[in-house]
């Protein structure tokens, strides 16, 4: 229960930060070409958002930031959860080091089952790049997403 609960307070506040967003010049807009932005597949179809930032403070996560991608049209969000002192590196992503997904309005999370790493390539005040995979379940344990080929180059906010 307090597992679903931490998944829902994740899932709420990064959709109340997504929405409170506004289109500004240092906004990450992901290009197939481009060596900026954040994509990933999920269970092999390409994804590709249209926001991507990492945050420097991670609301209702002391000792968190975030780094996600969110398509605006729909709504759909895929993030990663790592501790503030996170260096350049390779760390797995568990129930610890989170990674969620919420995709057509359903909700997965490496909480609720699952695996992955996520290296971090680079590291500065300002930007945040790397690569990532993993698996998350519902909160059921019974339905699954497969994130492979993620990587991120993003603003630090």
């Amino acid at each position: 229960m307090k597992t679903s609960s931490i998944l829902v307070l994740f899932v709420m506040i990064c959709l109340a930060g997504f929405t409170s967003c506004s289109k500004k010049s240092d906004d990450v807009t992901p290009d197939p070409a481009a060596t900026v932005g954040f994509k990933v597949k999920v269970d092999g179809n390409n994804y590709a958002p249209d926001y991507a930032y990492a945050l420097a403070s991670f609301p209702g996560a002391n000792g968190y930031y975030a780094i996600y991608g969110m398509d605006s049209k729909t709504s759909d969000v895929v993030a990663i959860a790592l501790p503030n002192s996170a260096v350049e590196g390779t760390y797995p992503i568990n129930e610890v080091n989170f990674g969620i997904i919420t995709i057509s309005k359903e909700d997965f999370s490496t909480i609720n089952g699952g695996s992955g790493s996520v290296t971090i390539t680079k590291k500065t005040a300002t930007n945040l790049a790397g690569t990532f995979s993993f698996i998350a379940y519902d909160a059921s344990g019974t339905k699954k997403r497969t994130l492979t080929e993620g990587s991120f180059n993003v603003n630090v906010r």
